[in-house]
């Protein structure tokens, strides 16, 4: 059944059975750029993803919250397993996937996780304190809502923050290649997606 536009058909799902079914998919996943990987292992493309179940959905149709996060992690150097995260961020999907992973839960998740996490609606407060990490939530017109993680990658020549921006999809990732990194200022990047809306997470 469909609700302007949104499916509402087939919200069964067993955690547990997708936790086995993830577990099995990554052990003989590899980790190419046709399989929505960079070449230095961040996820960068998740519409090539849907074989990672998430709550009753996917990663391709609602995965971009975990992976942000699974990317700033990854970024530290802590490899966690992507079932193993699915598993516990699955439970904060908003009608099981349907429509993402609740912006709420994203923050509540990462305190309980050890995080110090800010938010604010304003790049700036975010950013000029800083940040050498962030996650943000946009949301342009029509109806698209997307998490995307960025980190510090210095600066460019005119002296500005330089980011790295994960899982960015659509024309920016066109723009730059499918697997290779998008490294922009904020600025930048914010023209180039046009959003209108957006949530930023300082974790710090």
């Amino acid at each position: 059944m469909k609700i302007f536009g949104f499916d509402f058909s087939n919200l069964s799902y067993s955690k547990e059975e997708n936790l086995k079914h993830n577990r099995r998919v990554i052990k003989t996943l590899e980790k190419t750029v046709k399989n929505g990987f960079s070449a230095d292992g961040f996820i960068e493309n998740q519409n090539r993803l849907s074989c990672i179940k998430y709550s009753a959905r996917n990663f391709a149709y609602c995965g971009c919250g975990c992976i942000a996060y699974w990317n700033i992690l990854f970024s530290r150097g802590r490899v966690i397993g992507i079932p193993r995260l699915a598993s516990e961020m699955e439970k904060g999907c908003f009608f099981r996937g349907v429509f993402g992973t609740n912006a709420y839960f994203m923050k509540r998740f990462m305190e309980k996780k050890g995080e110090t996490v800010e938010v604010s609606l304003s790049p700036d407060e975010i950013l000029n304190n800083g940040a050498k990490e962030a996650i943000v939530m946009y949301y342009k017109k029509p109806r698209t809502a997307h998490y995307v993680a960025f980190t510090a990658a210095g600066k460019d020549e005119n002296g500005k923050n330089l980011y790295r921006f994960y899982n960015v999809g659509g024309k920016v990732m066109r723009e730059f290649g499918e697997g290779n990194p998008v490294i922009l200022t904020l600025e930048d990047y914010i023209a180039k997606t046009g959003y209108n809306f957006c949530l930023y997470y300082k974790l710090s």
